[in-house]
């Protein structure tokens, strides 16, 4: 089956699962499944990067999203911003009140991808500072459990309004999603416990409850497809899960990028697999 890369906006490979079929917890089998139809027609979509980052929304070079971890190292750019405008006792976990979306207005965001041309969205659900845009309970870092955007911040189940609002205007809805977690404790103390504990039941949840068809893996380069059980998981997508039928999903499984998943995603290369999907032809 050919897989093709993703660039911002551009579709895959026709094709559409057939249903009833079932996936091994293995690549040689999951590699088989044809890649969603709905996909190759959609053509075009919006990236929605959007979390706790946002207040200070500012690195010195590279993606504002990295804010939190770059300003750990006191010494770099971003720690000397940090410390000048928010003071050295300030913790990341402190933007999380400071950012109340007040004026936002899911209805005029959705209007605005469809005037744009836009056929699916995808919003990050979680990236890896670990904060949840929907009301999840095992959102935490060391520090704090008022880790989602229904009980801090906003006060508002982000993702689900912003999905609600896309859906009635035919728009397909999918979620970012970062595999690792800065801050989580299980990561920093027992990554199997993580793994087992934290991200196979977060991550069916999510899924199960919002039903994305497009989903865009990230944060899984700390550890390789095995470590993070990533055949297990994609089997139960395409077999059990709410969306086994019509989901498409990139090829970041954990150091997978260009071999296995439905689309291929390059970074930096601006679709060139060479630099930006590990030197395959795609």
């Amino acid at each position: 089956m050919n897989r093709r890369t993703f660039l911002a906006g551009a579709a895959v490979a026709a094709g559409s699962p057939a249903r009833g079929q079932r996936y091994e917890p293995n690549w040689k089998s999951i590699d088989q499944r044809p890649i969603p139809k709905w996909f190759n027609e959609a053509k075009f979509g919006i990236f929605v990067v959007w979390g706790p980052y946002s207040v200070p929304a500012w690195v010195d070079n590279g993606y504002a999203e990295w804010y939190g971890k770059r300003a750990e190292d006191r010494n770099s750019e971003v720690g000397k911003f940090h410390i000048r405008n928010y003071g050295a006792d300030f913790r990341y976990e402190d933007f999380a009140p400071l950012w109340k979306a007040e004026l936002w207005d899911p209805d005029a965001w959705a209007d605005l991808f469809v005037r744009a041309g836009a056929r699916y969205v995808v919003t990050t659900a979680k990236y890896h500072d670990g904060f949840c845009l929907w009301p999840c309970a095992t959102a935490q870092t060391i520090r704090t459990k008022r880790w989602n955007s229904a009980v801090t911040g906003p006060k508002r189940d982000l993702l689900g309004e912003l999905n609600e609002a896309g859906r009635k205007r035919g728009l397909k809805m999918g979620i970012y999603y970062s595999f690792y977690e800065w801050w989580h404790p299980l990561w920093l103390s027992d990554r199997g416990r993580f793994v087992s504990e934290q991200l196979h039941p977060n991550f069916k949840e999510v899924v199960t409850k919002y039903q994305p068809p497009v989903i865009f893996l990230d944060g899984e380069w700390e550890m390789n497809d095995k470590q993070w059980r990533s055949e297990e998981l994609a089997a139960w997508l395409y077999n059990e899960s709410p969306v086994r039928d019509f989901v498409a999903v990139n090829d970041r499984w954990g150091q997978t990028r260009s071999l296995h998943g439905d689309y291929y995603s390059s970074e930096y290369g601006g679709g060139d697999c060479a630099t930006g999907c590990g030197g395959r032809t795609c």
